[in-house]
């Protein structure tokens, strides 16, 4: 009789706390358990994707792509689709739908392409992919570099439809013109005109507006990358198109035949698609020109198509780059 009288106040003790308490066994936590309120309100999160291996459909769409194709690749059974052209796309799988991811085995020439949307499983496919190309790519001296598509003050919009459905554009903001060096970061044209190069024509700038312009770009981790920079003029050279006509191809690091301040293009320009909103002005590079008293920038015009000079207190356009 004392045994079970101990045993009933024993589960006295220790019910009454979760009584007055309110607490719940440890199941109820589970946001798998279809009985707590916690599983409808996970139940679309990915969290709750199933994780086994199963045959499943996968669709998107695919933006920015210009002249050459875009491969993707399923990275669990090695299913591959070769897209030729902007638009929709999808591939059967077979894999896990929690921890299915798209590889690239072969990027387009002339721009370069990421996922920026994953989709969403609705418990039979994985829908709404989005997969775009907000750089574009030169080669100059063996080494790839990546643009920004869109000049300093605005970013790519992959739904844009400046150049017709499908190729984006950079209406996300507007093209803005920055000072290389002021009065405010140090700048006199007599006394420190290297206020902005670490006091010296022969660095790179290190300060003011435009070199903020790229650094920014890495702080937001903009098109997931964080190594952006303001590009050589030389590299600049990369991307302009060298006929009247405008109907010409990007040659490579030297531009259209030389790199010189007396060489110029008429209609020379970046191209409109690869670079919606460029602007026929200067664009600055990092490097003071070491003469007439280190107060200007060697830029490149895009107007004439040329090397051109620019005092450093004047506005000009900025795009930044980023090694591959």
């Amino acid at each position: 009789m004392r045994r079970i009288l101990f045993s009933l106040l024993t589960l006295f003790a220790i019910c009454l706390p979760l009584v007055l308490f309110q607490c719940k066994p440890d199941w109820k936590q589970n946001s798998g358990d279809p009985f707590t309120k916690a599983y409808w309100e996970n139940r679309l999160l990915e969290n709750d994707i199933v994780a086994y291996p199963r045959f499943f459909l996968v669709e998107g769409r695919v933006t920015g792509l210009y002249q050459s194709p875009l491969t993707i690749r399923s990275s669990t059974d090695g299913t591959t689709v070769t897209l030729q052209q902007n638009g929709s796309f999808s591939m059967f799988i077979y894999g896990s739908p929690k921890y299915f991811q798209i590889e690239f085995p072969g990027q387009p020439t002339e721009v370069h392409c990421q996922v920026t949307t994953r989709g969403a499983w609705d418990g039979f496919k994985i829908y709404d992919v989005l997969i775009t190309c907000p750089f574009a790519k030169t080669v100059v001296s063996s080494k790839t570099i990546l643009w920004d598509r869109c000049t300093h003050g605005s970013t790519w919009n992959p739904f844009g439809n400046q150049n017709g459905d499908g190729f984006g554009d950079c209406s996300f903001g507007s093209a803005t013109p920055l000072r290389f060096c002021t009065t405010e970061d140090g700048y006199d044209a007599v006394t420190n005109p290297n206020a902005c190069n670490n006091g010296s024509n022969a660095l790179p700038v290190a300060k003011g507006e435009v070199y903020q312009s790229c650094q920014s770009q890495n702080q937001t981790k903009i098109y997931q990358r964080e190594n952006w920079r303001i590009p050589l003029f030389t590299e600049m050279f990369s991307v302009i198109r060298c006929s009247e006509t405008n109907s010409g191809v990007i040659t490579g690091e030297d531009g259209c035949t030389a790199v010189g301040n007396g060489t110029k293009y008429a209609g020379a320009t970046a191209d409109p698609i690869l670079f919606p909103n460029a602007v026929a002005d200067h664009y600055w590079g990092p490097q003071t020109f070491p003469a007439g008293g280190d107060i200007q920038v060697t830029t490149v015009n895009f107007n004439p198509g040329n090397e051109a000079y620019l005092n450093k207190d004047l506005p000009a356009y900025v795009r930044c780059v980023s090694d591959l």
